[in-house]
């Protein structure tokens, strides 16, 4: 069986690693546009600011491939594919190694075309971008993947920065602003919402958050919508709705991902907001799967690594032919370090009490920015957010489960008094 990967992202990566674990007979090939082997996204801050070389970004090189038999075609994006004939057509054409029965070596023959038994798209997402009236000025940038890195540290470089705007709160633009303050920049990160971070915290949580940003030098400014980029060549500030300008000579867009789906529509895939999966991770071609920030299912994209790993998981054992449990979507378990600081968000976030049978228990500690709030439903516990706590196995252990109530507010050093 031959199986074909498009992306070496978590998603592709985590296909492919989980396929050959399992079967040593396969053929798997992946294919990804980028120049780069499989690499960590989430510290591409670091490697701006110079704490991580290039070569630590890289989790995978291309010894392991070798090491693991799989073959990895980088910077060739795939042009075509014909589901019906099971070809793809990459851009550049490729050398696949044949066996020579008369030599120990290999010979090496170019196709056009490769044929598949079981195609993976893996594709991802790409940033969100808006114009703001001036398309063409510079200075203005996202960050999604090391070229993007590149370009920004060599305009910090040369062009004298010292103000410096994020619109968008959201996780990667919080550690993007934390880590560019060690660079002496002045950091304002502008968030649409009316608190940062809202699809993982409640406002009390976010505030606090806020507070502890603030404290660590970033100013923030929420409830605020871009509306105009000021300049003619460089970036000189922005405008907002409301009238506020902020004078800065960069913007960095970190509004949130669109599923890359663009292959997917050109191949005849059924794609709404992203590329439709069933419980199985397959397309509307059932030889064709897809995982990961691309896809859509039950209408809904996810964009989170947990989501990305377990539909792999999925999707592989599916072409393996084994019996799983299908696809129910993704229990958010997020566990990571913001700005230095912990945070856990797991199951129902954020926690709210809207209907019956619900309850919240919370621990708060303001001046050491340390919040618990724990939701609890019909005894179960279904949510939590854990900032700046030290530990969180107890929550992670029991979630979903029903727990005893003075328990609980033991773990959470809460008094009856």
């Amino acid at each position: 069986m031959r199986i074909v990967i498009i992306g070496d992202g978590i998603a592709g990566q985590s296909v492919a690693e989980k396929i050959r674990k399992e079967d040593n007979e396969s053929e798997i090939f992946i294919f990804t546009k980028e120049p780069y082997s499989f690499y960590s996204r989430i510290f591409l801050p670091l490697y701006i600011i110079g704490e991580r070389s290039l070569d630590k970004l890289i989790l995978r090189n291309r010894e392991w491939y070798k090491k693991n038999d799989i073959l990895l075609f980088t910077n060739n994006p795939i042009n075509h594919i014909d589901p019906e004939k099971k070809l793809i057509y990459p851009r550049d054409p490729i050398d696949i190694p044949e066996p020579n029965l008369n030599s120990d070596r290999n010979i090496y023959e170019k196709f056009q075309s490769i044929s598949y038994d079981k195609l993976v798209f893996a594709t991802g997402s790409n940033p969100r971008r808006f114009s703001f009236g001036n398309p063409n000025i510079d200075g203005m940038f996202t960050l999604r993947n090391i070229d993007d890195a590149n370009q920004i540290r060599e305009f910090i470089n040369k062009n004298n920065v010292k103000n410096v705007v994020i619109l968008g709160g959201g996780l990667l633009g919080i550690e993007l602003g934390f880590h560019l303050l060690k660079l002496d920049l002045s950091i304002t990160i502008c968030e649409l919402s009316s608190y940062l971070l809202h699809r993982q915290l409640d406002e009390g949580t976010a505030k606090l958050l806020q507070k502890y940003l603030e404290h660590k030098g970033l100013r923030i400014l929420c409830g605020e919508k871009a509306e105009k980029v000021i300049g003619k060549e460089f970036v000189e500030g922005i405008q907002f709705e409301s009238g506020k300008v902020i004078k800065c000579q960069m913007i960095l867009q970190q509004m949130g991902i669109i599923p890359d789906t663009f292959l997917a529509q050109k191949t005849g895939l059924k794609v709404e907001l992203g590329i439709i999966v069933n419980e199985y991770m397959q397309t509307s071609e059932s030889d064709i799967y897809a995982a990961g920030d691309c896809i859509q299912f039950n209408k809904r994209i996810w964009g989170i690594i947990p989501a990305s790993m377990e539909q792999a998981q999925i999707a592989a054992n599916h072409i393996l032919g084994k019996e799983i449990s299908p696809y129910q979507g993704t229990i958010w378990n997020t566990k990571l370090k913001i700005a230095g600081i912990s945070l856990s968000c797991m199951g129902t976030t954020p926690p709210n009490i809207s209907s019956k049978g619900k309850k919240i228990i919370q621990a708060i500690d303001p001046e050491n920015y340390i919040c618990k709030k724990i939701l609890v439903e019909e005894s179960k516990l279904t949510g939590a957010i854990l900032m700046g706590s030290s530990s969180d196995k107890f929550f992670r252990k029991n979630l979903g489960k029903k727990v005893d109530l003075e328990e609980l507010k033991r773990v959470l050093n809460i008094s009856n008094e």
